[in-house]
């Protein structure tokens, strides 16, 4: 099943786990969550929303 595994020193943390084709799963005990990506594709660019967080952290403070 997995082409990769990470794991943590933590025992108490999960295991990152990569298929062959690059799907990503983060597997704790018996649970199994897919890791993808939530940016839309014509949507801002990383950086961009790094400096709005910013700005409005700044500005909260």
């Amino acid at each position: 099943m997995a082409k990769s595994k990470n794991e943590s020193n933590n025992k108490n943390s999960g295991t990152l786990l990569t298929e062959k084709d690059g799907t990503q799963y983060f597997v704790m005990g018996k649970v199994r969550i897919k890791v993808s990506e939530h940016f839309a594709q014509d949507g801002k660019s990383l950086d961009s929303l790094l400096e709005d967080v910013i700005q409005h952290a700044a500005a909260a403070s």
